[in-house]
């Protein structure tokens, strides 16, 4: 891979004025193949979402991926065959989530903002409430959980909405938009949108 030498000097100058680190030549050349690399991931991994964006503009309720690729779930992050699963305006999701989610054990939109929910280690890492007392306040209704449950009826994922225990945790009731993929979603839709137009626009220029 070869890169410009005004490319590399404003590299080696943003790495001196925003860290204070002076790159050696190797070093730099290194930085800026990493870079490349983790920019055109990214937009690999935009491009799959507009697909998936103008799949779901056909099938608004969702649809289940083809073959066996492995995703990882939007809420219990465990990852599973795409096959296993279902993907919607939330995401993906296996089939154990996505099941909550139609039964209206947990809402769908929990899935693109974590801060809307905590886990029982969130419970303690972030509140000091420790397991045996967490099942305490739950028994006594003072927290309210919600448990997805497993082909056998066992918890697969037990989580603490935001919205059902913000008085007891003393928190806002509305989660901050820091982990929120809402402003990415809109992202995804402008450039859909966008790629669309560009399309329309060759086919008519070709005819």
């Amino acid at each position: 891979m070869k890169f410009s030498k005004e490319s590399l000097d404003k590299l080696r100058k943003i790495f001196k004025e925003e860290y204070n680190v002076e790159l050696t030549d190797q070093e730099l050349w290194e930085s800026a193949f990493n870079l490349t690399g983790y920019f055109d991931l990214m937009m690999k991994c935009a491009y799959d979402d507009v697909q998936n964006y103008w799949r779901l503009e056909k099938e608004p309720n969702g649809y289940r991926p083809e073959g066996d690729k492995e995703y990882i779930c939007a809420l219990c992050r465990d990852q599973v065959p795409g096959n296993e699963g279902w993907i919607d305006k939330f995401g993906f999701k296996c089939k154990l989530c996505q099941k909550a989610v139609d039964d209206s054990v947990v809402p769908g939109s929990i899935c693109r903002n974590r801060d809307t929910w905590f886990s029982r280690h969130d419970l303690r890492d972030k509140f000091g409430i420790q397991l045996s007392t967490a099942r305490y306040l739950v028994r006594t209704g003072k927290l309210k959980s919600r448990t997805i449950l497993n082909e056998v009826g066992k918890p697969h994922l037990i989580i603490f909405l935001r919205e059902d225990n913000w008085e007891y945790l003393k928190i806002d009731k509305k989660a901050p938009k820091g982990r929120s993929l809402e402003y990415y979603d809109k992202d995804v839709a402008r450039w859909a949108k966008e790629l669309k137009e560009k399309s329309e626009s060759r086919n008519k220029t070709d005819k």
